[in-house]
């Protein structure tokens, strides 16, 4: 099973380089294998998720937030 951070590590193409049908296949793998996360990015784009919350998340440590994402509850 990969993990966030085994699937971090191997991401190695800046997100700014990438072409739209590359960006448009990285989202489809983060919602196939971690769905959990593109919840919470969804829920971010879709502003059910506040810019306060984002970078309390980011400010945690790595342990942290993947507990976080593996107990995230899409937002209504």
């Amino acid at each position: 099973m990969t993990t966030l951070k085994s699937w971090r590590l191997t991401m190695t193409k800046d997100i700014k380089e990438m072409t739209q049908a590359e960006f448009d296949e990285l989202i489809v793998e983060i919602k196939e294998k971690y769905p959990k996360l593109f919840q919470f990015l969804s829920d971010f784009v879709d502003r059910k998720v506040t810019y306060e919350e984002v970078d309390g998340f980011l400010k945690m440590e790595q342990v942290d937030r993947v507990e976080f994402i593996n107990n995230y509850q899409a937002r209504n």
